[in-house]
């Protein structure tokens, strides 16, 4: 049956969550459903991604920093009641986690009966910031009594919904799909030459978000670590207030002629096409969605066994080397481990098969069916 269905992200930057829901509400609306995208701000990398089918909604408020700031929240809650109460959508899905809770309470003051599935993306995912850390606790509950089922994206972050307000029965574990990994640009880029002029040798790729969670520091004094013999390169693509503080010490490190960091690149695929070697340094991880688009490249992976999605995701180490959380000694290990013995690329693309698009589209239809 058709539905109207609502996908709610603030923002289309380059975070996880957002490039996630814009593929999900891709899908749903090439399954026929009546599909909006309704952001607060449409600017960033993913507005590229949106399908046709796809109706756009924007309230067009601005983001300063990493948020809209108090006053633009109150606003963009207002007007998200007044767009749900005039849409009077079947289905809404919203992420991430700050959102579930303006979401919860725009379906309230709208008057919107649409079922509703709030989804979390990141472990001890009702912890916020700011504003978000002084209200969450108070909303969690009313989240947990106005959804209709959570999306826990890991089992570990299933587990944390139950500990947080949300009944075992209420929560479905969804994990995130794999993008489409088409090259879109062939267009040599300026990193290319510079990776080029660093010489042979195998290349170590990772790719997120330059900020603490990530502990890039433990990834390049790892890298520090490898036999000087190897040649190894390490490229490091994200943008993220660490930058200058990373690039600082990988001089500190004495490694700064064999490091590179390009910045953000929307094309995950070029990404993937230069490595001999993915590497995961994440002190946490809500699921881990570039293990899956490495391993679907064929490309072997290193991942540390931050919670929660690296160990699902490479069923504890059957897939590739699971290793402490900032412990730069066995990750260097099981870099050098994992370059001299890789995993066959037709193991892990089978592997990632298993979180395509069509698998998880279809989690998703089951539970707007679950609805009475």
């Amino acid at each position: 049956m058709r539905k109207r269905i609502v996908f709610h992200v603030p923002s289309l930057r380059g975070g996880g969550a957002e490039r996630v829901f814009v593929l999900m509400a891709n899908e749903m609306a090439a399954r026929g459903h009546a599909v909006t995208l309704f952001v607060w701000n449409a600017e960033g990398p993913n507005a590229e991604l949106i399908s046709p089918k796809v109706k756009l909604v924007t309230l067009g408020l601005a983001i300063h920093g990493e948020g809209f700031g108090k006053p633009a929240t109150l606003k963009g809650l207002a007007r998200s009641a007044t767009f749900l109460r005039r849409e009077r959508p079947d289905v809404v899905f919203s992420a991430p986690e700050f959102a579930n809770l303006l979401t919860a309470l725009a379906l309230l003051i709208g008057g919107c009966r649409a079922a509703f599935f709030p989804s979390y993306h990141a472990a001890a995912s009702l912890e916020s910031n700011g504003l978000g850390s002084r209200i969450a606790p108070m909303l969690t509950r009313l989240v947990a009594w106005r959804a209709t089922k959570a999306i826990a994206v890991s089992s570990g972050i299933g587990r944390d919904l139950s500990v947080g307000g949300f009944r075992d029965n209420q929560v479905a574990v969804i994990h995130n799909p794999l993008p489409p990994l088409h090259r879109r640009n062939t267009t040599p880029q300026p990193w290319q030459a510079a990776l080029a002029a660093m010489g042979e040798g195998p290349v170590v790729v990772t790719l997120g978000r330059l900020v603490p969670v990530k502990d890039h520091r433990t990834l390049l004094k790892a890298f520090s670590m490898l036999d000087p013999a190897r040649k190894c390169r390490l490229v490091i693509f994200g943008d993220g207030p660490l930058k200058e503080n990373l690039v600082a010490y990988a001089d500190e490190l004495g490694i700064s002629d064999r490091v590179l960091f390009p910045g953000y690149v929307n094309d995950p695929a070029v990404c993937y096409a230069i490595a001999d070697l993915f590497v995961l340094s994440s002190t946490s991880e809500g699921f881990g969605n570039v293990l899956i688009e490495a391993m679907a490249a064929g490309v072997p992976v290193v991942s540390t066994d931050a919670p929660h999605g690296p160990r699902e995701i490479l069923a504890d180490g059957r897939f590739g080397a699971l290793v402490p959380v900032g412990d730069p000694m066995a990750l260097a290990g099981a870099i050098s481990q994992t370059l001299a013995e890789p995993r066959q690329a037709s193991d892990l693309k089978m592997r990632a098969a298993d979180f395509s698009i069509g698998v998880i589209g279809d989690r998703y239809e089951d539970l707007i069916g679950e609805r009475a």
